[in-house]
């Protein structure tokens, strides 16, 4: 659904003559004719702006379906609809003994691969020094051998006795690789453990509130189901559509007033924060979202606004009372008063409202038009604008209230006539208009 409104400032006070109470409609001005009697108003220069109003359902921006990532019973429900929660929040927990006690003795093997290693390290510290004092003892029976010293057999036992803590030694060291090994494997089991036990406690992703809740104690719960539903309300966002004739006139930025009745009598105020580029394939409109600042809560999921988005501002636009409009052979005129008579003017229009229309050629500011009698006016035609009497008459303040382009039963239109003599005002300066276009609380009927 679409529509739009026109917000007229009015630059200055429109003047309506109304006919005298008691008087004649018409009054003679000779033999078998009479002139007739008309009331007339001023041609303004407005500040026009285009109201483009649009409605959706209020949604979350940030809503999320925590699913478990494992399958199990349920021991424990923490959580329930409406809690508020954090990131991190444990809102249920699954049956998990039995990986709590392989995680035991995950940490069991660790202690004893640790203490494997250790052994195996001071083994090799060990052997080391040995095999060290073993090649300089080899290293200096050689030099004896070469100068006649010692026999062969000394060299012998030197070299053998080398090779044996050699071989001692390599063993400590493929010891202290295994027992290496094994300390690796038991912390890797520890990790993995630990993980499969955290994720039996399903936690909130996200800070905000428990909106479903689709788990109880004893139940069985797999990463195909959503035990939890977690919504964030301190912002939210309303999806409208927006049609190919308006989207050109929206962009990301925009402010935007959005109208909630449920939730309070005064609009918020959001901004458009995304557009979709491609119209959808069934509706031919293109999506927009509106994004609100929701921190006390009024806002809820589902409910019906009415995003008003201001999309165009022109100065200086003629306008005038609707009424003041005739046809003729099919063509829009005016009635301008020249002296006594009524010139015919062939106006274009531009936006229409409820009570005022506006001119884009044919008439010019501060002209008086005829705003009564039309059917007994053409071109030419003589007229008398009747003089207003006490208590009926006088000027009022045609101020600025919303008008609407397509008919959306919105407010009060600008200038409308007060009940009593005058014009009553609907005026609401700018970024005062209130909601849904309604003329602002305590603006008088008439002066």
């Amino acid at each position: 659904m679409r529509k739009k409104a026109l917000i007229l400032l009015l630059a200055a006070t429109m003047i309506v003559t109304t006919t005298a109470c008691g008087k004649k409609a018409t009054t003679p001005t000779e033999a078998g004719a009479v002139t007739p009697v008309v009331t007339t108003a001023k041609a303004e220069k407005t500040k026009l702006s285009t109201l483009l109003s649009v409605s959706g359902k209020i949604a979350p921006v940030e809503e999320v379906s925590v699913v478990p990532k494992t399958s199990g019973k349920v021991a424990r429900v923490y959580s329930d609809v409406g809690q508020s929660v954090g990131p991190g929040t444990v809102l249920l927990e699954l049956e998990n003994n039995d990986l709590q006690a392989k995680l035991d003795g995950a940490r069991a093997s660790l202690a004893s691969a640790q203490a494997n290693l250790d052994r195996a390290k001071s083994q090799v510290a060990k052997t080391q020094v040995q095999l060290d004092d073993a090649r300089r003892n080899l290293e200096r029976q050689k030099e004896l051998f070469n100068g006649g010293i010692v026999t062969q057999a000394a060299l012998d036992t030197a070299q053998t006795n080398y090779d044996s803590i050699k071989q001692d030694y390599d063993m400590n060291v493929a010891s202290v690789a295994a027992a290496q090994a094994s300390v690796e494997q038991s912390r890797a089991t520890i990790a993995q453990t630990q993980v499969d036990l955290d994720n039996t406690r399903i936690t909130s992703p996200i800070a905000g509130t428990v909106t479903s809740k689709n788990a109880d104690v004893g139940e069985v719960v797999s990463s195909s189901t959503a035990p939890f539903v977690v919504m964030n309300l301190s912002r939210v966002e309303v999806m409208v559509n927006i049609s190919e004739d308006d989207i050109n006139q929206v962009r990301t930025g925009m402010p935007a007033e959005v109208t909630v009745t449920a939730a309070a009598p005064e609009p918020f105020q959001g901004q458009v924060s995304r557009m979709s580029p491609a119209a959808d394939s069934k509706t031919k409109m293109y999506p927009v979202w509106v994004t609100i600042d929701n921190p006390q809560g009024l806002l809820k999921p589902g409910m019906f606004a009415e995003v008003h988005l201001l999309t165009q501002v022109r100065e200086n636009a003629v306008m005038v009372p609707s009424e003041a409009i005739a046809e003729r052979a099919g063509k829009k005129v005016i009635y301008v008063l020249d002296g006594d008579k009524a010139a015919e003017r062939n106006v274009t229009t531009g936006q229409v409202g409820e009570k005022q229309t506006e001119i884009t050629a044919g008439v010019q500011a501060g002209e008086t038009i005829i705003t009564s009698r039309l059917m007994a006016i053409r071109n030419g035609t003589v007229v008398r604008v009747e003089e207003p009497t006490a208590g009926q008459g006088g000027q009022g303040n045609g101020g600025a209230g919303v008008t609407q382009g397509e008919r959306s039963g919105q407010g009060n239109a600008a200038g409308a006539q007060g009940e009593r003599g005058g014009q009553g005002s609907a005026s609401s300066a700018p970024g005062e208009r209130g909601a849904g276009g309604q003329r602002p609380a305590g603006a008088p009927a008439g002066n």
